[in-house]
């Protein structure tokens, strides 16, 4: 008897809108980072017969490879084919170990009004198979370029293309 693996196609992962109304670091003797991002992303269940099961979710940002935020989604189920949209607003301010290269990068980038960021989503899904539940671990890196939006009269909002997480 031969052993028949499971195929489960991967969940598609999104970054629908988001902003950047705050980004600033303040160094003495260490060196705060103060922020204001919102963003809406999407987990689309592409199982076209299968609920999926989503534990231990959490979304966490990143500049220059420093979390600088983290937040625990509630567990959630999808039906086959649906989307479940996440909006989340994140602000406040912490410690983040820059270079002096890299605090020279942030003013170069602060100079421009543009930043890249990245957020993370990582949890477990979990699935019934034929021969008990299988755990599949997720782990999708969303690459975002924000400008930052320093009036609300901007014509930086709204100018947001939606990327695709991997």
């Amino acid at each position: 008897m031969s052993e028949v693996s499971v195929v489960i196609p991967p969940q598609k992962v999104a970054i629908l809108d988001a902003n950047l109304t705050r980004f600033e670091l303040a160094a003495s003797p260490t060196t705060y980072l103060f922020y204001n991002l919102s963003f809406i992303m999407s987990i689309h269940n592409s199982v076209w017969n299968d609920k999926a099961d989503y534990h231990d979710m959490e979304v966490d940002c990143y500049y220059n490879t420093e979390q600088f935020d983290s937040r625990k989604l509630g567990d959630f189920k999808l039906k086959p084919r649906r989307t479940h949209l996440f909006n989340l607003s994140r602000s406040g301010n912490s410690t983040i170990d820059l270079g002096s290269n890299e605090v020279n990068a942030f003013k170069r980038s602060n100079e421009t009004a543009f930043f890249d960021l990245e957020i993370w989503l990582k949890g477990k899904r979990i699935f019934q198979a034929d021969d008990g539940d299988r755990h599949v671990h997720l782990s999708y890196q969303c690459k975002l370029r924000l400008q930052l939006i320093i009036s609300q009269n901007s014509t930086t909002q709204g100018n947001f293309k939606p990327v695709k997480c991997h």
